[in-house]
């Protein structure tokens, strides 16, 4: 056998060793690539089951909101006229802070302190505001009235006033029609017309 045929077979077997290793490598990056589909899969199913499990959660928190609300704002007739809270005086617009305060304090039997004020405010300035950016309300213009607003959205939102406030510890459920929620939105919002006219005026 000569060195060309010697030099043939010896690239030959090379070539073939390369070929076994070439093979050799695609199995194992098969075999890789499998594990890392495997594992994405179970990442996965565990954040599907992780997502599934917030969803639940948000909706059993949504439900229990609903109930929640549907408590905050009774009807007259499901309310008994001894735990009643009646309105100061007959027309809502007259109704002053200082009542309000007074039914805090007497009604509700919570101290009236700079704390119950400024909760009081806050709560009111976060309604007024999503009232603000409802379409409804700005759909009436720069300067909307509050008896130009919708009553139904009047209603929601001094129900939603309510709310907030009996989860920060002041309970106006007890109000009759929760005048209270609908005297301070109105008082806060106669407040915020009055700037926005002012604002307007001067330019």
């Amino acid at each position: 056998m000569n060195n060309i045929d010697n030099n043939s077979i010896s690239l030959l077997h090379a070539m073939y060793n390369e070929i076994l290793s070439l093979k050799a490598g695609q199995e194992k990056a098969k075999l890789e690539m499998k594990a890392q589909i495997e594992e994405l899969k179970l990442e996965m199913k565990t954040s599907i089951e992780d997502l599934n499990l917030e969803i639940t959660a948000l909706q059993s928190q949504l439900e229990n909101r609903n109930i929640s609300n549907q408590h905050t704002s009774p009807s007259v007739s499901a309310i008994s006229s001894a735990n009643t809270i009646r309105k100061p005086v007959s027309i809502f617009c007259e109704i002053t802070l200082k009542h309000i305060f007074k039914m805090i304090s007497e009604d509700l039997g919570i101290e009236v302190t700079s704390n119950e004020k400024a909760t009081l405010n806050m709560c009111t300035k976060l309604i007024c505001d999503d009232m603000a950016a409802h379409p409804s309300v700005i759909a009436l213009g720069p300067n909307p009235s509050w008896g130009s607003i919708p009553v139904a959205l009047k209603k929601e939102m001094c129900a939603r006033h309510a709310n907030i406030m009996k989860d920060s510890g002041i309970d106006f459920t007890r109000c009759l029609g929760n005048w209270a929620s609908t005297a301070r939105v109105a008082h806060l919002w106669r407040n915020r017309h009055k700037r926005l006219q002012s604002h307007f005026f001067m330019l």
